[in-house]
């Protein structure tokens, strides 16, 4: 492990976690831009762009998924530090800034000896998670990081804090539902949808990270009517995992039932799957099958999930 000698003593360790999350573009006018880096520097198609443009305008022009996570960073590092000054946490982006390149080498140059990299994602894919493992080991090959102690976190779908914030956030919401006249609803679990190409012939263990999540929380809440369902799949045109949000709605209201709530357990903030997927086009769906779809609020930074993020670092740095 590299050291940083001070006063002729050994510093103590000094550990930098980073948040990685899959970035967002500040400005409408940033999309082109923003869906070369998703696409490996391949240009979208006019029709794509215009489409992903229309739905950031629909939610105000912007993803406020960088504010949160910022936010989370730095609740997250008021948490670690109780007891000393040992911890700074960073936020690194995939597809946009600030970019996991520039943020490793800002970890570094601030002195941190340690490196802990988090990926905001809970449930592990290849397809998603694995890139995210790419990003940074590549970025770690741009700086000097020679002997340093680097932990890569790449899953935690049933970590005990996290399906205590998530619970949380289902009570409080069912709360709602029942004061709203709704005392017998299904609640549908959805997370990103990966195509299915990636489970198939990749084994990816997308599938089975969601069900430990899944799992986790209908035993946690007793739940006996719920669904699993996979949103905001891709435009590339390969089968995506299935069932989609709108099918299970379809489902539900084939049933006769008059009110839902969608449990998005993939997504840890607000963003574009969540405020445009959810609450502007899921919930158009839902009224014209007559289903009123409520949604559980996101953990952006709640306590008890800065509480879990917290126990998921110090997990994997026993």
């Amino acid at each position: 492990m590299n050291t940083i000698m001070v006063d002729s003593s050994e510093t103590p360790t000094r550990t930098g976690v980073i948040l990685l999350a899959h970035g967002a573009p500040n400005r409408v006018r940033d999309i082109p831009e923003y869906l070369r880096n998703i696409r490996g520097g391949k240009t979208s198609s006019p029709e794509t762009i215009r489409e992903v443009a229309s739905r950031y305008e629909q939610i105000g022009g912007s993803s406020p998924l960088l504010e949160i996570t910022q936010n989370q960073a730095e609740a997250l590092q008021t948490f670690l530090n109780q007891e000393g000054d040992r911890f700074r946490v960073y936020v690194g982006m995939r597809n946009w800034a600030p970019y996991i390149r520039n943020v490793v080498r800002q970890a570094l140059d601030d002195g941190v000896n340690q490196l802990v990299a988090l990926c905001l994602a809970p449930q592990f894919s290849k397809w998603s998670i694995g890139r995210y493992l790419s990003a940074f080991n590549e970025a770690l090959g741009t700086v000097n990081a020679n002997g340093m102690d680097i932990r890569f976190i790449s899953r935690w779908p049933n970590a005990p804090g996290l399906i205590d914030a998530f619970a949380e956030r289902h009570e409080a919401a069912a709360a709602k539902m029942r004061e709203a006249g709704h005392q017998d609803f299904p609640t549908i679990f959805t997370v990103h949808s990966i195509p299915e190409g990636s489970v198939d012939y990749d084994k990816d263990p997308y599938v089975t990270e969601y069900d430990k999540t899944l799992q986790g929380l209908v035993q946690r809440l007793n739940l006996k009517n719920w669904y699993q369902s996979y949103q905001s799949q891709g435009m590339i045109p390969v089968p995506w995992l299935e069932p989609t949000v709108e099918d299970t709605i379809d489902k539900i209201a084939a049933k006769g039932e008059k009110a839902a709530l969608i449990f998005p357990v993939g997504f840890v903030c607000d963003h574009i799957e969540i405020l445009y997927d959810i609450d502007i086009a899921f919930r158009e769906h839902a009224e014209k099958a007559k289903v009123e779809l409520f949604r559980t609020e996101s953990l952006n930074a709640s306590p008890l999930f800065i509480e879990a993020l917290a126990g998921v670092v110090w997990e994997h740095l026993i």
